[in-house]
């Protein structure tokens, strides 16, 4: 079953850390729907602090008249996806360790 979450704060939309129990492991930025299968690659990817912090510009998404839709992966559960159609800029995942994050504003 696919799991969906309607993300209620006007201020951003994230993976929640944990789901059902576990821990977030991966990600997805998807233009448009999951369907079309086009998957976003980071604009940026720098090392700080011992972390592997990545970047997205998506406000020409939301230009075109698309929107986002975020896939948060974890262990032995299915995906959760998380449509994003409130208008976001920027997208910003950080890998530390086995906690990795995602949020976009």
């Amino acid at each position: 079953m696919i799991a969906m979450l309607l993300m209620a704060s006007a201020a951003a939309a994230a993976c929640p850390s944990a789901h059902a129990g576990t821990s977030l492991s991966g990600f997805a930025l998807f233009d448009g729907p999951v369907t079309d299968n086009a998957v976003l690659a980071p604009d940026t990817s720098r090392r700080r602090n011992g972390k592997l912090v990545q970047t997205w510009r998506v406000d020409g998404v939301y230009r075109a008249g698309r929107s986002l839709t975020l896939r948060c992966d974890y262990r032995r559960r299915p995906p959760l996806f998380v449509p994003v159609t409130r208008r976001m800029t920027t997208c910003r995942a950080t890998w530390h360790a086995a906690r990795p994050s995602l949020s976009c504003r």
